[in-house]
């Protein structure tokens, strides 16, 4: 069986963050783009925009000093949807995050349109955050 295009293309995604390459990522975003992260911490909200996404994701690497990671478990594909499951993890001073997330990502014309996030403990996240 052929790997569907929608899982060829989160773990492209997936692949350009873990190298850092958010040009790349940015690529196989529509400039459109509106990223739906949970939460009230700092990184909680609504982001736009190809820019707008690259800035969220920036954060998390800077905001860990570089510690935070996506664990790519699987990734589930249908014509206009993909939900990636993994593991994220990240360390500030002595606050360890290490959670199960998943994330819904929609597509169309081969590009993302649209991210919302869902973390196992969205209080944990926040707090690590805050």
């Amino acid at each position: 069986m052929t790997e569907h295009p929608n899982v060829k293309l989160i773990a492209r995604g997936y692949d350009a963050f873990a190298r850092r390459d958010l040009s790349s990522l940015g690529e196989l975003m529509d400039p459109a783009i509106v990223w739906h992260e949970p939460g009230r911490s700092v990184l909680g909200g609504d982001y736009r925009g190809r820019d707008g996404v690259r800035e969220l994701l920036g954060k998390f690497h800077t905001l860990s000093d570089g510690t935070f990671k996506f664990g790519l478990v699987d990734i589930l594909a249908t014509a206009e949807r993909a939900v990636a499951l993994h593991e994220l993890t990240a360390q500030r001073g002595d606050r360890v995050l290490d959670m199960a997330s998943a994330v819904e990502f929609e597509i169309h014309g081969g590009r993302i349109t649209e991210v919302t996030v869902y973390h196992d403990d969205t209080h944990s996240f926040d707090e690590f955050w805050s």
